[in-house]
């Protein structure tokens, strides 16, 4: 159960702004903490609140870099898609490796300001290993409790958002001879003409091309194309059934079997495709102002 656990989708902090909010209430809590338990001998400094806001300031200051920074710079290993519950732990881990070896050097500086006497400097836990115990004792259980809340929470509310999607579609029929057709440059320089009534799904590969999936002779087709998501709705946008569910996906709505949600985002699940489709969180507001203006 544990081991399942670990392994759930998880979201990533993208935004510069959940970043700031989410850093700045870190840096509240561990300065109200601290002056309120005052460890690290912060009971024996001549102005403990002040002592505690530094200790505060070094755990924003953490967290953010580790948020914005490091996943421009290791882009491949801070993937959103494939986030989950264990590399957000141990993304946690590593926020409060760095934040204890500043609290180190912040203890090292602060107290050798200050004059304290050889007894109140024993007092204080001023090598490197100790300061990693205080702080992951301090941190490591919170953490663990906020991450499964949180992915609780986010879990429930996507699945909520998957059955109300689900259901706008079952109770909003395709509309019958809408379809579309246009035609597909295909292998050794031959064309195909696909009806949109056939399109299963079109991916975009970055810069202009796309895959193209749809249905015909029994069969799955597929083919690359060199055009754009917005270049082909202009070919097939008349037809209500095709959507555009994704920045790099659209997809048939007729082809549809499930609609699903994890602590990340929801998912679609289509007829014949091997793989999840990913939903923006707009999608699910956007979906229903679509079916209703009809």
């Amino acid at each position: 159960m544990v081991y399942n656990w670990l392994f759930k989708p998880f979201p990533f902090i993208e935004t510069r702004r959940q970043a700031v909010l989410i850093n700045l209430l870190v840096g509240a809590f561990v300065t109200v903490f601290l002056y309120v338990f005052q460890p690290f001998g912060i009971d024996i400094m001549p102005a403990p609140l002040l002592v505690s806001a530094g200790y505060g300031l070094i755990a924003m200051c953490s967290g953010y870099f580790s948020r914005m920074l490091l996943p421009v710079i290791m882009p491949g290993v801070f993937n959103p898609q494939k986030w989950n519950v264990l590399k957000n732990i141990l993304f946690i881990g590593w926020i409060l490796l760095l934040i204890a070896i500043f609290n180190w050097l912040y203890a090292l500086a602060g107290y050798g300001l200050n004059n304290l006497s050889v007894a109140q400097l024993a007092a204080i836990p001023s090598g490197l290993l100790e300061n990693l115990g205080i702080t992951f004792a301090v941190g490591i259980f919170p953490v663990l409790m906020v991450n499964y809340i949180q992915e609780r929470q986010l879990f429930k509310k996507n699945t909520r958002l998957a059955r109300e999607v689900a259901d706008t579609l079952a109770g909003t029929p395709g509309q019958a001879g809408s379809s579309r057709t246009f035609t597909l440059p295909h292998a050794k320089g031959r064309s195909v003409t696909v009806s949109s009534k056939d399109l299963i799904l079109v991916k975009a590969e970055g810069g202009n091309y796309v895959t193209v999936y749809w249905w015909a002779k029994n069969e799955l087709q597929s083919q690359l194309w060199r055009t754009t998501l917005k270049g082909l709705m202009e070919v097939i946008g008349a037809d209500p059934d095709i959507l555009q569910c994704h920045k790099s996906y659209l997809i048939n709505r007729s082809f549809i079997s499930r609609v699903s949600g994890n602590a990340r985002n929801l998912v679609l699940h289509l007829e014949h495709i091997g793989f999840e489709v990913p939903v923006s969180r707009s999608f699910p507001r956007e979906l229903v102002g679509h079916y209703r203006s009809r």
